[in-house]
């Protein structure tokens, strides 16, 4: 199994730390957010990690740098141009040794670095059996923007709340179950061959969701809501980011 961190985000909410450093390195307890991602990702059984990098990326390789972890960690540098999550990805795919070298069906782990989560990655993984894609959510959680769900847990569209818009257009949300995105997913390898080759011959930026949602009808994307509570915590903003760290002090967060 291999992974993906996403750490390459200006951060522009979190400021004024995000002024002078990475979101990624935001402190938590005595590591950082990129840390406890990285760490929990090894322990689920990850045997390789890609990490992007942009807003202050030197500080991240050197972060990384300065750990000597058991297993390989590739630098995917966005630091020219940032790609958003769609566009990381298809340049992960085109540039990634360890990616190159995994086989077709292997899990690929994509983790946002400012999202912080105990709930079950082997679960994650476990939802691919019948899906090409698995993608954390959670019903219950307020969000203006929800991806919408069929009864069988396959995605057919997207719900903005706030802007009264869905996508596709010619779907009715109220025949779907909506849910929030917990920024961690998983899914084959081969699907970023199909990413790369959805992003054209140029690396632009672009979203995963949005292709997500092009992509719906062609591939198997399957919502995995854990059955047991879990934690969660976005820590995009100051706010945000005191609330997890609490909730680490406090072993609220299975870290």
């Amino acid at each position: 199994m291999k992974a993906v961190v996403f750490a390459a985000g200006m951060g522009t909410r979190l400021r004024p730390f995000t002024d002078s450093h990475p979101k990624a390195l935001a402190p938590i307890g005595d590591t950082t957010a990129l840390g406890l991602v990285v760490d929990r990702l090894i322990e689920a059984g990850a045997d390789g990690i890609v990490v992007n990098v942009h807003h202050f990326a030197g500080q991240v390789t050197e972060w990384l740098g300065a750990r000597h972890y058991a297993i390989p960690i590739e630098i995917s540098d966005e630091s020219d141009l940032l790609l958003d999550t769609g566009g990381a990805l298809a340049k992960i795919y085109r540039e990634s040794r360890m990616i190159a070298e995994a086989s077709p069906y292997e899990p690929i782990i994509v983790h946002n670095a400012d999202i912080l989560t105990d709930a079950p990655i082997d679960g994650l993984v476990e939802a691919l059996a019948d899906a090409d894609v698995s993608v954390l959510v959670d019903s219950t959680r307020k969000s203006s923007r929800r991806l919408l769900f069929n009864f069988e847990r396959r995605m057919k569209g997207w719900l903005d709340e706030k802007h009264n818009t869905v996508l596709p257009t010619c779907i009715d949300p109220d025949l779907y179950r909506p849910a929030s995105f917990g920024g961690v997913h998983a899914m084959r390898r081969a699907v970023l061959a199909d990413i790369s080759d959805y992003c054209g011959n140029e690396l632009h930026p672009f979203g995963i969701i949005p292709y997500y949602i092009d992509r719906s009808v062609k591939l198997t994307i399957r919502a995995y809501e854990p059955a047991s509570l879990y934690g969660w915590y976005d820590i995009g903003t100051p706010e945000r980011l005191a609330t997890a760290q609490e909730a680490f002090t406090q072993g609220l967060l299975k870290l």
